[in-house]
């Protein structure tokens, strides 16, 4: 007996399959490259691993210190040797040996005075430099990434604020709608939360199109397509930083622009004593056979070569090497003081907006629960109208969220610091 597929089953097999399409998660590059996918719930410690782990930009930084290692193979490499041909042919005259004689030499110059060591030490140095100027650069862009993390966390409270007035908000329009049913309020009182509770709506799509941004620009910092992370943290500084003074040892010691600055110091030094000791002249030495032709015989031959420095004794690499070591050491200096600059800088913003957060917590955001319920009794009791109720529900709104963007600018205050005393570098 035969059996058919009727078109009803047919249609069911193919939505079964469009649907088992579209549950299918799709591959973003970040999968395809790695092997797994970034979390959807992330704190700040696992952005900062993931920039250092799985960024491209890191990995393309990282790469330049591939082309620095570069230097030291050329600098262990000897020079090549030269081979020479030379032959006689009698023109004219009596022939007093032989008609025909040819010459084959070989010449090796000979690296004696440790030209190979200062450049395998400069190109130890220019290693050096190229690491700590890819630390410093992703230091700054570590930076960034706090700073866009505290924006992210930031929009989402935001959000969370809006969401939350907008249920309170929706709570009293249902009181003030009852009271208008049984005539106790008029239907102003109705027109005007409804218009409020509206423009709150979209105050809150609004929100949430920030936090997309937000998460978009840590996404994209992090190199990361197709990924829309939500932070998880808090706002609240937990770091206990010392005063100035042992901030800026810090900061002598660990911030990576010194550091890089220092390490680009140290390569003009190791080129300075390059060029001294290419002043110094490279012998070689030779060795070949004259071969005659008429008169068959083989002559052995060994020279030293040795170069007179009368005129180019190096001067002008010297004279360069020279001057980039002045121009470094002054840009260290320049470095020192910048960082010193603006350490106290960062440094006094910090207590400043400390000391605002603290102000403003005290002085008003402790008296938001009690002025919302004094407003709400109020209106209640008909001792207020929708006006002031409306007033006052804004006002713990707008109270609320510039508690949030306090804490967000002393959040990023505090990175400032950590940035400019070198503390959130390695050692």
């Amino acid at each position: 007996m035969k059996r058919f597929i009727t078109w009803g089953t047919l249609c069911l097999l193919m939505a079964g399959s469009a649907g088992a399409e579209q549950a299918a998660a799709p591959v973003t590059l970040e999968q395809k490259r790695t092997g797994t996918a970034p979390p959807s719930e992330l704190t700040l410690e696992q952005a900062l691993t993931l920039l250092d782990e799985r960024s491209p930009w890191t990995a393309a930084e990282r790469a330049r210190v591939d082309v620095a290692a570069a230097d030291r193979v050329e600098a262990n490499i000897l020079p090549n040797p030269s081979f020479s041909y030379g032959t006689q042919l009698l023109a004219a005259g009596v022939n007093t040996g032989s008609s025909v004689v040819h010459e084959l030499s070989l010449e090796q110059p000979l690296l004696i005075f440790g030209q190979r060591g200062v450049r395998r030490e400069l190109a130890e140095r220019n290693v050096s430099a190229e690491q700590a100027r890819v630390k410093a650069s992703v230091a700054e862009r570590a930076f960034a990434v706090r700073e866009a993390f505290a924006a992210l966390l930031t929009n989402q409270e935001e959000l969370r604020v809006l969401q939350e007035t907008s249920v309170d908000l929706g709570r009293v329009e249902k009181v003030v709608k009852g009271r208008a049913s049984a005539g106790d309020s008029s239907r102003y009182d109705v027109e005007r939360i409804e218009v409020e509770s509206r423009a709150l709506e979209v105050e809150v799509m609004n929100a949430r199109a920030s936090v997309d941004d937000a998460s978009g620009r840590l996404a994209a910092l992090l190199g990361i397509e197709g990924w829309h992370p939500r932070a998880q943290g808090t706002l609240r500084t937990t770091e206990s930083l010392p005063d100035l003074p042992l901030l800026w040892e810090s900061a002598q010691q660990r911030r990576p622009s010194l550091v890089a600055a220092r390490a680009r110091q140290e390569v003009a030094r190791g080129g300075l004593d390059v060029a001294r000791r290419d002043r110094l002249p490279v012998p070689s030495v030779a060795a070949g056979v004259m071969l005659t032709r008429n008169e068959k015989s083989t002559i052995a031959m060994v020279g030293v070569g040795l170069p007179l420095p009368l005129f180019d004794r190096n001067q002008g690499s010297i004279a360069r090497a020279s001057a980039e070591m002045q121009a470094e050491a002054r840009a260290l200096d320049a470095e020192l003081a910048e960082a010193r600059a603006e350490l106290s800088r960062a440094h006094a913003v910090l207590e400043g907006r400390k000391s605002a957060l603290v102000r403003l917590e005290q002085d008003v955001v402790e008296r938001l629960p009690t002025m919302r319920r004094m407003a709400e009794d109020a209106y209640r009791e008909g001792r207020g109208g929708i006006l002031e109720l409306l007033d006052a529900f804004r006002s713990l709104k707008d109270m609320r969220v510039l508690h949030l963007k306090q804490m967000e600018t002393v959040k990023v205050a505090e990175a400032s610091v950590l940035f400019a005393a070198g503390m959130d570098a390695a050692p």
